[in-house]
């Protein structure tokens, strides 16, 4: 049996990954009890009518005339009434409405791009309730429901939604532990018990279905209350349940995150709310625009896919997914996408590519219902700028073949439905190198070295004197190497691809073992026979008990070293608890003190009759401690020639895996 994710107004919507071999013996649906309470009556009735279509739905009063309801439950003003009462059957007031206002950023075609992100609305009343009907606030964000909550605080729901027994239309409770949050831009995963993974947008809170309560058709809009400090808030509304193949609200239901909206709802009321572009404390709570937790939710304090966007060179293939990437774009324009708007998620990526170079982008899709498109944007990141795109039907590959020009080239690798894993390669013709121009603050040539840090840069304006050029066969620099052997050159993509030639008697990787020592020419024609240990293929061959990179055999093998200290990048790239300036990789670097003894010249620099890797102060060199007796001792002080967790040397390679955790299960709507 296959299960459905459902709006409470509209049926069915989303998806989630059937377990059929979980299938219980019936649905839950809601098992709630009446309430009757004066301090409930603000949970309002409320009907719609367009266009020949009428449907029902509840709200919350939050002020005397503003009622607080999904977005999915709005209609046209003119066409809404809001009834307040116990029942169909016995209210005693009708209000019209006068004004609406949806969330800006709801997908008002939510039935055909099944997303229910920002479902939450606002009506105006033509006229104030009755004075005894006593509003019920909103949750604010000083007041947020966290992870603290989860399991542990319970929400109290209301509705005159259906039952268990197919009735409807008496205003009914139950109570729930919160079971879930997903907030953020991004779709969640939410693990379903025994049923497997299920999509949620953003900015939504989850209970779970069973005999204790649910809430179903109809409860669309109405509220899920806590409790803070003796006072009743709204913190949920009522978005969508899980509904099995009987059509019942089952297993998992969903609410709207309210104190992630608090701009929203009061720039509706008309208060004082944060204007996240302004630069001033607008709502004077001592936090400004994007600090302030009422914009949380504003795009303009989100990061865009354009501001997430990673570089690709020729000759690259990425690995990745869209599912859980930024959604921001939406419209492509007719020349990319046909006019057809894209609402799911998408990652960017930049090409690196010299003028003239010709580029195609192959996307291979991993799942046949996945169904991503390749778009090329040209100049800004911006998809108004889209050229041309690729647009196959779900599964099939998109490729796209383009001749850069002296503009920035951007491959959008879009979601139109389903969203996930994929693979980009990048080929190209004829190609160009790629200049870095050093005052943009954009590491144009895709080295991972922006402006001066560049050795592109070496003795352009305002970046100091000349430095080592990186392939020209010159010691440029004057500091007794050239080259890739400069630490000036180290992460520079011409040395990244150095690796042992195994018969010209160099250590070409930089590694200190030469030809056949290095296990990287093991085996290899040049060398004889086959090493003791294969270091890459999860077999303890030598029978010492270590595996791959774990045995010293191994220490020189490409992916088991650490590599080589980048040396202007903060960061500690061998692993050998020196960053930078500090470790004995850089003694070469331009803008490093000259060191006290320098570990490859042969000569007891310092006069302290240590040589070389003999000297303490060169521990941290590299090639030193791959050259190093190993022992336990060795291993056990955290100097182990193993490559450190999420490091490999410059030019190892870097494997990507996208994970696809849910099925997507698109299924038309049925009328609740």
């Amino acid at each position: 049996m296959k299960r459905r994710l459902a709006a409470l107004l509209f049926l069915p919507i989303l998806a989630c990954s059937p377990r059929p071999e979980a299938e219980p013996s019936e649905g839950y649906i809601m098992y709630g009890t009446a309430d009757t309470t004066a301090a409930h009556q603000a949970v309002v009735y409320l009907t719609m009518q367009s266009g020949g279509y009428g449907g029902a739905c509840s709200g919350t009063l939050i002020t005397q005339n503003v009622v607080l309801t999904a977005a999915h439950c709005a209609g046209p003003a003119s066409g809404m009434r809001v009834y307040i009462g116990n029942s169909v059957n016995t209210f005693a007031t009708e209000l019209g409405v006068s004004q609406v206002m949806v969330h800006p950023n709801w997908d008002p075609n939510f039935q055909q791009t099944n997303n229910l992100a920002n479902d939450i609305a606002l009506l105006r009343l033509s006229s104030n309730a009755p004075s005894q009907v006593v509003p019920i606030p909103h949750l604010p964000s000083s007041l947020a429901l966290t992870s603290a909550d989860v399991d542990v605080t319970n929400l109290l729901f209301m509705g005159f939604g259906l039952t268990e027994t197919g009735s409807s239309g008496t205003k009914l409770k139950m109570t729930q532990p919160l079971a879930s949050i997903c907030e953020g831009t991004n779709w969640c995963n939410v693990s379903i018990s025994g049923l497997g993974t299920t999509q949620v947008p953003p900015n939504t809170i989850g209970i779970r279905m069973n005999t204790n309560g649910g809430i179903c058709s109809g409860d669309s809009g109405g509220p899920a209350f806590v409790t803070r400090g003796g006072v009743e808030y709204v913190a949920g509304i009522n978005s969508f349940v899980m509904q099995n193949s009987q059509g019942q609200c089952d297993y998992f239901g969903a609410a709207t995150k309210v104190d992630r909206f608090t701009s929203f709802i009061a720039s509706f009321l008309g208060v004082a709310t944060e204007n996240c572009l302004n630069g001033v404390d607008d709502d004077s709570d001592g936090q400004v625009d994007c600090a302030d937790p009422d914009c949380a939710t504003d795009p303009a304090c989100q990061e865009s896919s354009c501001d997430l966007a990673t570089a690709v060179a020729c000759g690259s293939t990425v690995s990745g997914t869209t599912q859980g990437a930024s959604s921001s774009y939406t419209n492509y324009g007719n020349n990319c996408t046909g006019g057809y708007p894209m609402n799911g998620a998408e990652n960017v990526v930049r090409v690196v590519a010299g003028a003239g170079t010709i580029v195609t982008a192959r996307l291979t899709i991993q799942n046949s219902s996945t169904d991503l498109d390749l778009l090329l944007v040209k100049g800004a990141c911006d998809p108004a700028n889209c050229t041309v795109g690729s647009t196959n039907p779900p599964g099939n590959a998109e490729t796209l073949t383009f001749t850069v020009d002296g503009s920035d080239h951007f491959l959008f690798i879009e979601t139109y439905q389903n969203p996930g894993s994929y693979t980009l390669q990048i080929t190209c013709e004829n190609q160009q190198p790629v200049p870095e121009v050093c005052d943009n603050g954009v590491d144009d040539d895709g080295d991972g070295r922006t402006d001066c840090a560049d050795a592109d840069c070496n003795g352009a304006p305002g970046c100091g004197p000349a430095g080592e050029i990186c392939g020209n066969g010159l010691d440029d620099d004057g500091d007794g190497v050239a080259d890739c052997a400069d630490a000036d050159c180290f992460g520079e993509l011409a040395c990244e691809q150095a690796v042992e030639l195994c018969d010209n008697d160099l250590d070409d990787d930089y590694d200190g073992f030469i030809d056949c020592a290095d296990m990287d020419c093991m085996p290899d024609v040049a060398c004889g026979e086959e090493p003791a240990e294969l270091c890459a293929n999860g077999v303890d061959d030598d029978g010492d008990g270590r595996v791959d990179c774990d045995d010293p055999l191994c220490r020189s093998f490409a992916d088991c070293h650490p590599g080589l200290e980048i040396c202007n990048n903060g960061r500690d790239d061998d692993g050998d608890s020196r960053v930078d300036c500090a470790d004995a990789d850089c003694q070469t670097f331009a803008s490093c003190p000259d060191p006290a003894e320098d570990c490859d010249n042969g000569v007891d620099d310092n006069g302290d009759a240590l040589v070389d890797c003999e000297d303490p102060k060169c521990a941290s060199s590299t090639p030193c401690l791959l050259t190093s007796p190993w022992t336990k001792t060795y291993e056990t002080d955290g100097c182990t020639c193993r490559s450190p967790a999420g490091k490999r040397r410059p030019g190892a390679g870097l494997w990507l895996l996208g994970l696809l955790l849910g099925l997507g299960v698109l299924l038309r709507r049925r009328l609740a």
